[in-house]
């Protein structure tokens, strides 16, 4: 499977009942087996209780992960449970849009201190998810995709923050200055769609 593929499955999270928490909250998630295998995908911002989470900025020391925000390890933290029941020691790719991403890293982060790494993160318009290099440090094994979209500005948020990874541009820009037209999953999936040979 392509990053592309992935993406349309973390569109799918926004749409699809959640497998795994609540739909009018931050912490849900759908779960898939696909050509890949299992892959467990988390829906970005879009009701109250995501925005919340979102400007839940505070570093938080999480031990063996290092500083991460406050937001996205609690929204993460909710459904670490049913999450890794669905897991069960399978190998997993663990997939999320905005908000989403930054719980798939959450995520990731948590499942290798516990000694079962994921398979692969698919992060699509990540925000900033440390507040130090732990988490990068912690992921630096796993194989980590985090892609910006043009000129997204929630890849540039929060300002203090570390992404857990490098981040992959794609994609033109909708503006030449950070914006949030570029942040929309359809034009990241738009962006990564395979050139036709033919």
């Amino acid at each position: 499977m392509r990053a592309h593929d992935f993406a349309l499955i973390a569109q799918e999270s926004y749409s699809a009942a959640p497998d795994i928490g609540v739909a009018d909250s931050a912490s849900r998630a759908i779960v898939r087996q696909t050509d890949a295998g299992l892959v467990i995908a988390f829906p970005g911002t879009d009701n109250l209780a995501c925005f919340a989470a979102d400007f839940d900025i505070e570093p938080f020391d999480v031990a063996g992960i290092g500083r991460v925000y406050r937001g996205f390890f609690d929204a993460w933290s909710a459904i670490s449970l049913p999450v890794l029941a669905a897991v069960n020691g399978q190998p997993v790719t663990l997939v999320g849009h905005s908000l989403g991403a930054a719980m798939a890293l959450m995520c990731a982060a948590y499942m290798t201190v516990g000694g079962n790494p994921p398979a692969a993160v698919y992060g699509f318009e990540p925000p900033r998810v440390g507040h130090d290099m732990g988490i990068r440090t912690v992921l630096a094994n796993v194989p980590v995709h985090l892609f910006k979209n043009g000129n997204d500005l929630v890849t540039d948020v929060p300002p203090a923050g570390q992404h857990a990874a490098l981040l992959i541009p794609i994609g033109k820009p909708a503006f030449p200055f950070p914006n949030l037209i570029d942040h929309q999953i359809a034009r990241v999936i738009d962006s990564l769609k395979p050139v036709s040979t033919q």
